[in-house]
Formats: C-alpha cells, sequence, structure tokens
C-alpha cells in the first residue's frame, strides 16, 4: 500500500471514529440508551486508534523515504568504513568502568555469615 493510501485512509478512518463519537451523543445519549452508547463509544474508539495508526505510519514511511533519498550516494555505490583505532586492538578487552577491586578481574573476598 503506498504511503498516500494509507494517510488517506487513516483520515477517513479518524472522520469515521469522530463521526461514531458523534452518533453516541447524538442518538444513544440524547435518548437515554446508556449500553449501547457505550458499545459504540468503543467501536469509535477502536475506529479512531486505528486511523491515527495509519497516520503515524505512512508519516514514518514517508520520512524514511526521504532520508533514504537524501543518503543515497551522488556518484554511486559508495561504502565508508570506520577507520580501526589505532591504541586499542580489536583483540584485547577493554578495560571496565566499573570501580572498584572486582572490576579489574579480583574477586572480593567473601562476607562473613552471621
Amino acid at each position: 500500500m503506498g504511503v498516500w493510501a494509507r494517510e488517506v485512509l487513516g483520515w477517513v478512518l479518524l472522520g469515521v471514529g469522530l463521526a461514531a463519537f458523534a452518533m453516541c451523543y447524538a442518538v444513544f445519549l440524547l435518548n437515554r440508551w446508556i449500553v449501547e452508547a457505550f458499545v459504540a463509544a468503543f467501536i469509535g474508539f477502536t475506529i479512531f486508534r486505528a486511523g491515527i495508526q495509519l497516520l503515524k505510519v505512512a508519516t514514518a514511511a514517508r520520512a524514511a523515504r526521504d532520508v533514504k533519498r537524501e543518503l543515497a550516494p551522488a556518484g554511486g555505490a559508495t561504502r565508508r568504513v570506520r577507520p580501526a583505532l589505532p591504541d586499542q586492538p580489536s583483540g584485547r578487552p577493554r578495560k571496565s568502568v566499573v570501580p572498584g577491586p572486582a572490576a579489574n578481574g579480583e574477586r572480593e573476598p567473601a562476607r562473613p555469615r552471621r
């Protein structure tokens, strides 16, 4: 489904959900049909949320498409690789940033039980 179709369908569902809320008030609540109003309000809420979700998905798809166009290389399909850091060989683990003797690989002495 295209981005614009998702967005249009999202707006349609949003309008249908709002119309269901208006129907709840105008038809059911003014005639004191409380149970029917609750059921119709739940259906309207579900349709309303579906419309909001479709709008979010369409917006995210459009943003991802625009970013993909901006990041595409102009000269061809080249990939830049970050150079390895000269002071940190990849085979040696890094030092821990946690303070204390357990951070350097040493074990703490066991605490006596009371």
